[in-house]
């Protein structure tokens, strides 16, 4: 059965922007798991790291995946990106994931990605891959799988539709690099859908949220959740879907997005 979570980032209030305020919340909806911007946790000294750890403990609500892997401090793609500092962050940041629960690390992070000018694309596209299957090596002991994350143009320049990450990901054939699908992103790019049947057993992780305004689904908002979950099944996808959105209401956005995604994925 899907397992329904939220990315805690989107509706963060506090510095360095975590959301581990929102956690009781979701624990007292019923929501299965959270997750966890991994860059901001990085941000953290050791003794709030390990506060945030009592807190999940605390509230019995799983973390379970996170996103944000890479600040944008640290280069992945250009004349600026070093390997070694690369693999250095991975170590460290796994290790937290890992301390915290995840299963799952999201990588998107386009500002750490995006190609620079000038810049051949498949330069940059060996520098990923080479990263990709040294992180594997780290990630492999801790259980950890990283889920590949497709971002809109306007967001990002390299890795930009379901089909490119897909060819990544098929081309290095790594038992823990595979692919999230994001229905915001997807929509925004005007993505057909259906290349989540194409992706099949690759599928590792989920995001969603509406494409006008990139809110917490509800009913009635013009967004066809149905095809997605419809398509999801066809492909005997398990996994989780975080809703990753904005909200001016947050209790009662949790609530009907709860509600919603619980319907959508049983029938």
């Amino acid at each position: 059965m899907i397992k329904i979570g939220c990315c805690l980032n989107m509706i963060a209030l506090n510095e360095p922007k975590i959301g581990n305020e929102a956690i009781p919340l979701f624990a007292k909806l019923g929501y299965d798991y959270i997750e966890l911007p991994l860059a901001q946790v990085m941000d953290l000294s050791e003794e709030k790291f390990r506060e945030l750890l009592s807190t999940i403990r605390t509230e019995g609500i799983p973390m379970e995946a996170c996103n944000n892997f890479f600040p944008a401090s640290v280069r992945l793609t250009g004349e600026n990106a070093r390997l070694d500092k690369s693999i250095e962050y991975v170590k460290a940041a796994t290790e937290r994931a890992a301390a915290m629960g995840a299963k799952i690390v999201v990588l998107g992070s386009s500002g750490a990605k995006n190609i620079p000018p000038n810049f051949p694309y498949e330069s940059a596209r060996v520098q990923l891959k080479e990263l990709l299957v040294n992180i594997q090596d780290i990630v492999k002991p801790l259980g950890i799988t990283i889920a590949l994350e497709p971002l809109n143009t306007k967001e990002s320049n390299f890795i930009t539709s379901a089909a490119e990450a897909l060819a990544l990901a098929r081309e290095l054939s790594l038992d823990n690099v595979k692919l999230l699908v994001d229905y915001y992103h997807m929509r925004m790019e005007n993505e057909d859908l259906t290349i989540i049947q194409e992706i099949g057993k690759d599928l590792r992780h989920t995001h969603i949220a509406s494409k006008e305004g990139r809110l917490f689904p509800k009913p009635g908002d013009d967004e066809n959740y149905r095809e997605f979950f419809d398509l999801l099944k066809a492909s005997a996808y398990d996994g989780r879907i975080s809703v990753e959105g904005y909200s001016k209401d947050l209790a009662a956005d949790a609530a009907v997005s709860l509600k919603l995604l619980q319907e959508k994925s049983l029938q």
